[in-house]
């Protein structure tokens, strides 16, 4: 058989295994290369069930499920088709991987597995052979076969599921497969990778052995871990309550500090402190805990960010976090005051990526609610064309952004990969504490030391927006808006190459308030116009990458919407030009 379904055409078997045999393929349809399994055993139930999963999950880190297709009496399942070796192919040929290189992969399979987790799937078999690496360290998770979701009923709970050296204790037990047991999973898979074997042993004497030593729970001691140890350690408790969950295993093996085991309460536990009250209260006394004691489990202090002014993004960022992509630079002399870059120079020059952090305030309408005081979780939007972005919000509700996107705005395989490993070392710096404060503060004639909501009047805002404007502040007063969605004034500071030496594209030099100035009308939109203001030249006090600009200039963007002159862009940007000069003239 060379075409299936009449539109796949088979190029190379690629493996097989337990749960079927996988072929790179081309969508002739398309014009695509995918990848095709099809049972060994011509199990379609199978194959149906394993497409239904895999649609019921979208992440970066999970191989995409395309389609299921017949052809004659076999079943196909089409995937993405990732260029990459297996974890274990990788041991078996090039020998144990670094403790950083394994929590790297780790990293990214705990965020599938939180992301299975949340929607109430179990992967089941988690092993080196279903961990999926290419070569620019993106890792995704393979082989939904065995899962399961929260609406599939086990009947044969005793029944073992899995590959035995891999097997969480209960598993081997006879208990069913649970969100603890994929931690578990997941740990003993980083064991291998670090140690050569799984934590039952070689397998050398069969799987039997490592199924009674994985019920026995008694696992093989770590030896080349170094700062992997203590995550896989909680990873591979052999109580499945102590722990962590898949979010909190992403953490940890971002460089989150791992916590010792604590015993999750049970409803005997409950119980028994309920009738403990009774007894006391019988005797005529009524024990409460203190309503001023710290809960167990604190979490990160409240306020992360401090003063904004001072609080440093750069320090949550480790050019460490991207270098196996190229080389890395810390660029934090461009964009706003609340923002640091990572510069990745591909190999062979083959283009730049830009992956930046920043700070924000909270979001005004924000998609999933978050919790004042507690650390939200990281969230993976689908990524748009060209550029890939990642958040999370912090305990004051503060936002922290990371996006990587090609200098030239093409897209790139790895965008995702990269800020994927750039927001977890973030994340996980500021589990452990408080935002680093700069290390050289702004310079004295720095826009920064200027509240932004101050540049433009009250009677100028009237006449541009109307008499009831209501004004939101952006982080550190750096950003400031007037008005409402059809006519508004919104003014934000920014940091840029010289534009006398780099004039922007498609922008009409003038001066503003004796100052340079470019106006950029929106032709695109029709009711926009912006006027760039140039404040001032100057020398950044940490070095610029070599081959860009040894100097900056701080510039205040003034923009200008009015739908009322929608098309009318001249009348537009002269009213932008006139809020602009106000702005030039109220400047330090």
């Amino acid at each position: 058989m060379n075409v299936v379904a009449g539109r796949y055409r088979l190029e190379e078997r690629l493996g097989a295994g337990g749960m079927g045999v996988v072929w790179r393929a081309s969508d002739l349809e398309l014009r695509r290369t995918v990848a095709l399994k099809r049972s060994l055993d011509g199990d379609e139930p199978q194959i149906r069930r394993e497409a239904r999963l895999g649609a019921a999950v979208q992440h970066p880190n999970i191989v995409a499920v395309y389609d299921s297709i017949s052809d004659g009496a076999d079943r196909w399942l089409v995937m993405e088709y990732l260029p990459a070796r297996s974890l274990a192919e990788i041991v078996r040929t090039d020998g144990v991987l670094t403790p950083e290189r394994a929590a790297a992969i780790g990293g990214q399979i705990a965020s599938a597995l939180a992301a299975m987790h949340a929607r109430g799937m179990v992967h089941r078999d988690l092993t080196p052979g279903n961990v999926l690496v290419a070569d620019d360290g993106t890792a995704k998770l393979a082989d939904l076969g065995l899962s399961r979701g929260h609406e599939v009923t086990i009947t044969d709970s005793a029944r073992v599921g899995g590959t035995a050296g891999y097997l969480a204790p209960e598993v081997a037990n006879g208990e069913a497969a649970t969100a603890a047991s994929d931690v578990f999973s997941l740990g003993a898979t980083l064991f291998a990778a670090v140690e050569g074997s799984s934590p039952w042993g070689s397998g050398e004497n069969g799987p039997f052995a490592q199924l009674r030593r994985a019920a026995d729970g008694t696992p093989e001691p770590l030896r080349n871990a170094g700062a992997l140890g203590p995550a896989l350690e909680a990873m591979l408790r052999r109580q499945p309550e102590t722990r962590p969950t898949a979010v909190e295993a992403e953490a940890f093996l971002r460089g989150a500090p791992v916590p010792q085991a604590a015993k999750k309460s049970k409803r005997p536990l409950l119980i028994g402190a309920a009738l403990g009250a009774v007894v006391l209260l019988t005797a005529g006394f009524l024990v409460l805990p203190r309503e001023d004691a710290p809960p167990a489990n604190a979490g990160p202090p409240a306020d992360l960010v401090g003063d904004p002014h001072t609080a440093d993004p750069c320090s949550l960022l480790s050019v460490n976090s991207l270098g196996q992509y190229g080389k890395v630079f810390l660029e934090p002399n461009l964009g706003t005051f609340a923002r640091c870059d990572l510069n990745t120079t591909l190999p062979g020059g083959s283009g730049t990526i830009v992956t930046s952090l920043e700070l924000a305030e909270p979001e005004q309408y924000p998609q999933v609610p978050p919790v004042r005081g507690k650390l939200g979780e990281i969230r993976r939007p689908n990524p748009d064309a060209g550029k890939c972005r990642r958040s999370f919000t912090l305990p004051d509700l503060s936002v922290v952004t990371v996006s990587s996107v090609r200098s030239d705005g093409a897209p790139a395989p790895q965008l995702c990969a990269m800020a994927d490993a750039v927001v977890g070392d973030a994340y996980a710096r500021v589990a452990r504490g408080p935002i680093a404060r700069r290390a050289q503060p702004f310079q004295p004639g720095s826009l920064a030391r200027t509240d932004g909501c101050t540049l433009v009047d009250d009677a100028t805002l009237r006449r541009t927006v109307g008499p009831d404007y209501p004004l939101d502040r952006h982080f550190a007063n750096w950003a400031c808006s007037w008005g409402h969605d059809a006519k508004s004034v919104d003014l934000y500071y920014d940091r840029q190459w010289p534009l006398a030496e780099d004039p922007p594209d498609g922008q009409t030099r003038t001066t503003v308030g004796g100052r340079l100035a470019y106006v950029d009308p929106h032709d695109s939109e029709g009711d926009v116009c912006d006027v760039t203001v140039v404040y001032r030249t100057y020398s950044p006090s940490l070095p610029t990458l070599e081959g860009t600009p040894g100097k900056r200039d701080e510039v205040v963007l003034v923009e200008v919407t009015d739908e009322a002159n929608k098309g009318n862009l001249a009348a537009i940007c002269a009213t932008a030009q006139s809020v602009a000069g106000v702005v030039a003239a109220r400047l330090p």
